[in-house]
């Protein structure tokens, strides 16, 4: 009976973890709906900070890569060392796929729906209003 009990409590702390990370989450959308700003104006936000975080991250893994392939070379003849740091730079690569991917991915979605033009309204696709 006490197993299940402790049962109910952990996964009662990990639904509150998860509610809060949820919550942490939409802050800055809640925090955009405040100021009245549109789907575009939430596109080129969201466009600024990956453009800010990317070069950021992408130098992290460069510099990551580099620590891998240090201790590669001071490993010597200990494989188990040798495949950590392998492990190291596999990781870094992928790590740098994926970075250089969204920074990509995000720069065409911009340029295929017009937001980064300055001065431009973008265009988003919607649905006409009609005027009864």
């Amino acid at each position: 009976m006490l197993t299940g009990f402790k049962h109910l409590v952990r996964h009662n702390i990990v639904m509150k973890k998860a509610l809060i990370a949820g919550g942490l989450y939409a802050l800055p959308f809640v925090a955009l709906a405040q100021t009245g700003s549109t789907l575009v104006n939430v596109t080129e936000t969201v466009s600024k900070i990956i453009n800010l975080v990317v070069p950021i991250v992408g130098a992290l893994l460069i510099i990551y890569f580099f620590l891998g392939v240090a201790k590669y070379v001071g490993a010597g003849a200990d494989a188990e060392k040798q495949a950590e740091a392998r492990n190291t730079m596999i990781y870094a690569v992928i790590g740098m796929f994926v970075a250089f991917s969204i920074f990509g991915l995000v720069a065409l979605l911009n340029r295929t729906f017009g937001l980064g033009t300055p001065g431009s309204q973008g265009t988003l696709p919607g649905i006409d209003t009609l005027n009864w």
